[in-house]
């Protein structure tokens, strides 16, 4: 989803450091020694709302790009289909969600996946809207001498902070609605969400005042495919980007694999069946971070430090390594 973000990144990243630098020139060249440098805060503040402007314009511009590409990529690759994979590594997520679908893919899951771009279009509104109330606010105290419009946008400031707190977190809310989403959206693929981490308010740290609201523990999906229970935890707050995909495809001894130079090499005891798979799985730059153990359990490929999707093609591994198993 940040891929498509570049141009608003960019301005961002660059217009803090320009914008920085024209309020110090017109500082030192207009301001300095005025005893009422109203005129200089006037241009000053013109500089940054500038600046708001044509980042939420970019944001915006952005943000509808990259929806229409990925409604379009997901329509796209529902009506194809599911289709046999051979190398998930080289096809886009969309693809390889519709590719590993064990069941029809339905309207209600192709509109489930555009959902998370409404969520992004209503953090953004907000995000405008607080922007506005600060710029009415605290550009007036400096202009007119007075804490009035304080008073006045300081409690407008608030309200629209905590209704954006409670659309995020509360009953019902955006978090909520998340894994309604992703109970639709995996549907086709026989998971559903079984599992989903408790969330709470925790003190910053020590030397910060404050508190910040996290999720501690993993999301879970959990369903049949091709006759084998799966089970996906993907890692919460604390455990960013790590997977753990299982398959149930019970192996007499234990067997590991591990990610080496964009190949999956098979550790020594594996099954011949594992090591003849394993050599025909692509190489790839994107297993990074992977390993795989075989036993009693099932098949379990675990990632760490992975991208948004990157446990799709774990599950597309530990399939193909279980069916291996099975065809022994």
């Amino acid at each position: 989803m940040s891929g498509g973000f570049k141009r608003s990144g960019r301005f961002g990243l660059i217009g803090v450091f320009v914008v920085a630098a024209l309020a110090i020139v017109i500082a030192t060249t207009m301001g300095q020694g005025d005893p009422d440098p109203k005129l200089a805060l006037g241009l000053i503040f013109g500089v940054i709302a500038i600046f708001f402007v044509i980042l939420f314009a970019l944001q915006r511009s952005d943000l509808e790009r990259a929806a229409g590409s990925g409604g379009a990529a997901t329509s796209r690759a529902a009506a194809e289909g599911g289709r046999q994979v051979e190398n998930p590594m080289a096809i886009a997520e969309p693809d390889l969600w519709a590719a590993m679908a064990i069941a029809p893919i339905d309207a209600d899951a192709i509109r489930a996946r555009d959902e998370v771009w409404d969520v992004g279009r209503r953090s953004l509104r907000l995000g405008m809207v607080i922007v506005v109330l600060i710029f009415l606010t605290v550009p007036a105290i400096y202009l007119f001498e007075t804490f009035l419009p304080l008073l006045i946008g300081g409690p407008l400031i608030a309200i629209a902070a905590v209704y954006g707190s409670i659309r995020a977190i509360g009953p019902g809310g955006e978090l909520d609605k998340g894994y309604e989403r992703t109970d639709r959206a995996m549907k086709p693929l026989g998971l559903a969400v079984t599992e989903r981490p408790k969330g709470g308010f925790e003190p910053r740290s020590p030397t910060m005042a404050g508190f910040d609201y996290r999720l501690r523990g993993a999301t879970e999906l959990g369903g049949q495919r091709h006759g084998r229970a799966v089970t996906v935890r993907l890692g919460g707050h604390e455990e960013a980007g790590t997977s753990e995909v299982t398959v149930a495809q019970p192996s007499g001894a234990e067997w590991s694999a591990r990610s080496r130079d964009g190949r999956i090499r098979a550790g020594d005891g594996a099954p011949d069946a594992v090591v003849s798979a394993l050599k025909e799985v692509p190489n790839s730059v994107r297993w990074k971070r992977v390993s795989v153990s075989g036993g009693p359990e099932g098949i379990v490929v675990t990632r760490k430090k992975g991208e948004q999707g990157d446990w799709l093609c774990d599950l597309w591994l530990a399939e193909r390594l279980a069916g291996a198993r099975a065809g022994a």
